[in-house]
């Protein structure tokens, strides 16, 4: 087998059902083959369904270094039975194609949309084209005012979930730091359909208009079982908001951290969390953290690491133009947290949001080493500049990433 090729996570999506990566032959990336996010043409439907064994999707997937636009237009194009999507915003042509191609050829398919996408001057090309095309949409609004519907969610024939950082959006796929996770555990697919039918009943017809504020949709399904362990501490597959338990799980994780915390992710604006990366800190565990440039000029939480002595770091897209839009943590090298969940009361309270734990060293050792290049690339500012930043920062939500 060459040395060039770098994983052996990448199996084929629905050709049979649930084995971990490993378990089926399959092909691999060269390393020179992953350098940039390849141009891939829009595929031409044929009005059929891709045969499962053409298409190819890996555990995970970094923009930059995948076209993951076309990773999701494939899962769309292999489904046969049912795709199941909640997306915040939503401007990928080739994904537009095959939702309304998977729609016509009979597949079940359903999209939650977050409203404020919808109702608007502006409301994209490729969200006319699910509504003009006969395409199964709703919409759906946060907790109050200011929530939203965050999530970046695809389900696969109820067989394969696709999350992450990545909204399905042209900047995210050519510009922004990203991530995706391909997960196929059953019980954690199960979960992710059991959050989704749980936002369809709330959502509405686009025909309807835009709801009312809500103040409460009470508690979102959780992960009974709460098995992957790390340090002696029980923690779920997955987790949900708004409500739900996810900021705990997040302080309940690094305060289990008994080596390295490392932490990149948007916005950061939970007083909680930061408490514990400090302690983390205090108590000897390697913490590093890294944010979003233009996010970090609006939150005192980088001052306080800052001033705790946590290696505080601000990046950018992998473009240079783009927006570090990831939200992950690798602890100890052992344990991967990754969503659509900024860290901010915001995102427990008020927004539709999801985050994913595993323990699988096919998704923490990738995720460990894309943290070294982010990281490795990133600004570390001065003292002069985190203290202007934290006489400007005010509390805020993530703004649309078209």
């Amino acid at each position: 087998m060459p040395k060039t090729i770098i994983r052996a996570c990448f199996v084929l999506l629905l050709a049979a059902p649930c084995v971990t990566a490993g378990e089926l032959a399959a092909p691999f990336y060269l390393a020179a083959e992953r350098m940039e996010a390849p141009d891939v043409p829009p595929a031409v439907s044929t009005g059929e369904a891709l045969p499962a064994a053409a298409v190819v999707i890996p555990d995970y997937a970094f923009s930059g270094q995948d076209d993951i636009e076309a990773l999701i237009e494939g899962a769309v194009r292999a489904s046969t039975s049912s795709v199941d999507v909640a997306i915040y915003g939503f401007t990928l042509p080739r994904v537009a194609d095959a939702l309304v191609d998977a729609t016509k050829r009979g597949v079940a398919v359903r999209v939650i949309m977050n409203e404020s996408h919808v109702f608007t001057s502006r409301v994209s090309d490729q969200i006319r084209q699910l509504m003009d095309n006969g395409v199964n949409m709703r919409v759906l609004r946060g907790v109050g005012r200011y929530g939203i519907m965050h999530n970046k969610i695809g389900i696969f024939d109820g067989r394969l979930v696709t999350a992450g950082s990545f909204n399905w959006a042209v900047t995210a796929n050519t510009a922004n730091s990203e991530n995706a996770v391909f997960i196929r555990d059953a019980s954690a697919v199960q979960g992710y359909r059991e959050y989704f039918n749980w936002m369809w009943g709330f959502s509405g017809a686009v025909a309807d208009g835009p709801a009312a504020p809500v103040a409460n949709y009470g508690p979102p399904p959780e992960d009974p079982s709460r098995p992957v362990v790390f340090n002696g501490v029980p923690l779920p597959r997955y987790s949900f908001s708004p409500g739900g338990r996810i900021e705990a799980d997040i302080m309940g994780a690094v305060n289990s951290a008994r080596e390295s915390v490392d932490i990149a992710v948007f916005s950061f604006y939970s007083m909680d969390i930061a408490g514990a990366v400090v302690k983390a800190q205090k108590r000897g565990v390697k913490v590093r953290v890294v944010v979003d440039r233009v996010q970090a000029s609006q939150s005192e939480v980088g001052k306080i690491l800052f001033d705790n002595g946590i290696p505080f770091r601000w990046s950018q897209g992998f473009s240079g133009k783009g927006v570090m839009h990831n939200k992950f943590a690798v602890l100890d090298g052992k344990l991967l947290m990754t969503g659509s969940f900024n860290w901010s009361t915001n995102a427990q309270d008020n927004n539709f949001e999801n985050m994913f734990y595993t323990a699988s060293p096919a998704y923490t050792g990738p995720f460990s080493a894309q943290f070294e290049n982010i990281f490795s690339k990133a600004y570390a500012p001065t003292a002069e500049e985190i203290t202007q930043t934290a006489l400007f920062g005010q509390p805020g939500t993530e703004t649309p990433q078209y």
